[in-house]
């Protein structure tokens, strides 16, 4: 019994010390328009590992993502603010239907926040 609690105490730590690797740069897809008057438009793609949850973990990347994003165009030092947010969901296929180039197949999607300079 002491085996197998010394076992599943030392699985555990394995896979807390592994979910640290996931990079999320590999799974950043983003663009960035900038508009008039400091203004702008972020997109960041959702997919399985980056949801589009808007109060979790996944949520708080996009949100750092974003930051650094200004802050490489050099927008928006004095703070910012996001006045829109919304989840747009391409046109999707039929599973198990021939992947016609422009609907896609999945639960990914962009999620589209809209915000100006402070």
């Amino acid at each position: 019994m002491r085996t197998f609690a010394l076992a599943a105490v030392v699985s555990s730590l394995a896979v807390a010390a592994l979910s640290g690797c996931l990079d999320n740069e590999r799974v950043r897809v983003q663009s960035f328009t900038p508009g008039p008057n400091g203004s702008f438009v972020y997109s960041a793609r959702t997919n399985t590992v980056m949801t589009e949850n808007d109060d979790g973990v996944a949520e708080e990347i996009r949100r750092d993502w974003l930051a650094q994003t200004l802050e490489a165009q050099g927008m928006c030092r004095g703070g910012y603010v996001v006045y829109q947010r919304n989840l747009l969901i391409p046109p999707q296929r039929p599973a198990f239907s021939e992947p016609p180039n422009d609907l896609a197949f999945g639960n990914g999607g962009d999620v589209v926040y809209n915000g100006s300079c402070l």
